[in-house]
């Protein structure tokens, strides 16, 4: 099951969910803004995409997920607009049967998401100054 979302306002807050009797493992990622962004003290990351083809690109993902690391479920909500410091931008729930396909499942879907989703990122100050952001993805073990 994949379920892909993309809105402008706050995650909602996250529901136990009872029906995955055949997983053992629930990873939940939450991506927060930090307060500093390309070296730069700011009041939180505006985010913006190409609609419908973020969207689209995040489903082939997570298909290309399920199917490469064997994991059940993979829900995606990315926030988009300004949002805040210290609020969550990101979340991403991955439901497997072990925790080791799991594992390796969220880090390969955050850094091909960080790579081929068209959702840009901009760092804002105090002052109302937009900046991109210069966060290269991060690379694990992903790659292989």
């Amino acid at each position: 099951m994949i379920q892909i979302q993309i809105i402008s306002e706050p995650l909602p807050v996250i529901e136990s969910e009872g029906s995955h009797t055949q997983d053992g493992s629930e990873i939940i990622f939450h991506g927060r803004v930090r307060d500093i962004e390309s070296d730069k003290k700011i009041i939180g990351l505006e985010y913006e995409y190409y609609p419908g083809m973020a969207e689209k690109k995040l489903n082939e993902l997570a298909e290309q997920t399920l199917t490469q690391f064997g994991i059940s479920s993979l829900e995606c909500i990315h926030r988009i607009g300004l949002v805040p410091v210290g609020e969550i931008s990101v979340r991403i729930v991955i439901w497997s049967g072990h925790r080791a396909e799991g594992l390796k499942a969220m880090d390969w879907f955050i850094v091909q998401l960080k790579k081929e989703v068209p959702i840009w990122k901009w760092g804002v100050s105090s002052d109302g100054e937009k900046f991109p952001s210069k966060t290269k993805p991060e690379v694990g073990n992903a790659e292989s």
